[in-house]
């Protein structure tokens, strides 16, 4: 009889490890497909405005070059009128910037 315990406990650990496998390959691969479309490619368009870039770029992070040879990474917030406001600043705890749309002389940004 323990013989059979034994048995039974050995086939259910196996099968537990087989299932428990399977499925720590198949979760991975649904997020990962779903990180995918969620995410949307972006593109800089040389057609647009700088202003209308920037609004494309909405709660995505770029690093803008200013005139005066500045660079300021962070997410950007909002684009309105003349201003560009980018919040999450790197390297600046708890700080936002507002800048002048005139004044930026380069977008860089994640695309692929």
């Amino acid at each position: 009889m323990k013989r059979l315990n034994a048995k039974s406990v050995r086939l259910a650990i196996i099968a537990s490890i087989m299932i428990f496998g399977m499925t720590s390959l198949v979760i991975p691969q649904s997020f990962s497909a779903g990180e995918e479309s969620a995410k949307e490619a972006v593109r800089l368009n040389v057609n647009t405005s700088m202003q209308d870039n920037l609004t494309a770029l909405k709660g995505k992070t770029v690093t803008v070059n200013i005139s005066t040879g500045q660079a300021i990474t962070g997410t950007v917030s909002d684009v309105k009128g003349n201003l560009l406001h980018l919040s999450k600043i790197s390297q600046k705890e708890f700080y936002d910037a507002l800048v002048l749309i005139d004044h930026i002389s380069a977008i860089e940004t994640r695309v692929r």
